[in-house]
């Protein structure tokens, strides 16, 4: 088995642990706390030689505490843990393991009175956790690196981090700018992020993608963004790994400086936007050339994808061709049924326009040549 497999199953048992701690606390854990699967993953955390191990299962654990706002429509959503049972839980067995989550929940928690809590607690122990456990808000932001497309519909944002062990952890988090910029997808490697992005580099075959340095502070806002995004529309997207590894994600955040630019979609103003389509009514679609199809082009250059009217791909023009029509929009029959036509003239105008390459006018356009479902 893989280490990611491997990491992904301790996650999902971690989660699954969490949720009987209540449960064990009850029975004031009558069984051997050593024998309970959730003390057998942290001392195997503990064994192995990258911290990630227990920071992404402590992650997870305080994941699992999160209230899903729409569980309430879903009779299958899992049923959130409490946090206070949680920490309970793990000051009524002490034990090494226990001392050691509560170390990093010191850290991770976002709760300044659980943090004091746990921390409490640590200071009437006998021993101590691991001194890399310690030391955490010694973490140090070495680099912050961007993976972008030409296109614009999405950002990898690629966060590196130094422990005060030497140990480094590198995490990936993916801006969805069609989808109002929210962070849709997150994760975490126990690599440098220098070597991260040098294999990226070495197997990047796409002449569309490039890598740009990114001022930690522009990052930090960037992915705060996102997160609230997400969270606001409710609609979180998932993966194997995100929202999992949210908690370590905020805990990298809080170490990066403030004050930075969040992403600025791009915009047109007034007076750019009038005089595009002008030029492209006045001299590329004479035939199309009335205010209903100017409106059309206007609606969905504005309103889909990015937003961006000079970027097209062939995604987008897929959710152009699948819009729901608005019936009370005012837009004739005829005028719908010119919209293939019309985006074959103007895609190609606005690609030329922005420098985006023929070969990927051409992708967006071919799905316009597709059969309909």
């Amino acid at each position: 088995m893989s280490d990611d497999a491997r990491r992904r199953r301790r996650a999902k048992q971690a989660r699954r642990d969490a949720r009987r701690i209540r449960a064990q606390q009850e029975e004031a854990f009558e069984e051997v706390p050593e024998e309970t699967p959730l003390i057998d993953e942290v001392r195997h955390a503990l064994a192995t030689d990258h911290p990630l191990d227990l920071l992404a299962l402590v992650g997870v654990l305080l994941e699992a505490t999160t209230q899903d706002p729409l569980a309430f429509a879903n009779p299958d959503a899992p049923e959130s843990v409490n946090i206070d049972d949680l920490i309970t839980g793990f000051i009524g067995v002490q034990i090494p393991e226990t001392t050691a989550l509560l170390g990093v929940l010191v850290e991770l928690l976002d709760d300044a009175a659980l943090a004091t809590r746990c921390r409490e607690e640590l200071a009437a122990r006998e021993d101590a956790p691991p001194e890399w456990v310690t030391r955490l808000p010694e973490v140090e932001i070495r680099r912050v690196t961007r993976m972008t497309h030409v296109l614009g519909e999405g950002d990898e944002v690629v966060i590196g981090a130094r422990l005060a062990d030497g140990a480094e952890l590198t995490c990936a988090v993916h801006v969805d700018h069609t989808w109002s910029s929210q962070v849709s997808d997150a994760f975490i490697l126990p690599v440098s992020i220098d070597e991260m992005v040098a294999v990226a580099q070495e197997h990047n075959t796409d002449p569309d993608t490039t890598f740009v340095e990114m001022d930690p502070a522009d990052a930090r806002a960037w992915v705060e963004y996102g997160i609230e995004q997400a969270e606001k529309i409710m609609v979180l997207k998932r993966s194997d790994t995100w929202p999992a590894c949210r908690p370590l994600l905020r805990w990298l955040l809080h170490h990066m400086p403030e004050g930075g630019q969040r992403y600025q979609p791009p915009r047109l103003s007034g007076g750019q936007a009038a005089e595009l389509f002008d030029e492209f009514f006045s001299g590329h679609a004479t035939k199309f050339a009335d205010q209903d199809h100017r409106e059309l082009l206007e609606d969905i250059a504005f309103d889909t994808g990015t937003g961006d009217p000079l970027r097209w791909s062939a995604g987008r023009i897929e959710e152009v061709l699948n819009r729901p029509t608005d019936t009370d929009s005012g837009v004739s029959t005829q005028c719908l049924l010119d919209l293939p036509d019309l985006l074959r003239a103007f895609v190609p105008f606005a690609h030329a326009r922005s420098g985006i390459r023929d070969e990927l006018t051409a992708e967006a356009l071919a799905v316009l040549d597709e059969p309909s479902p």
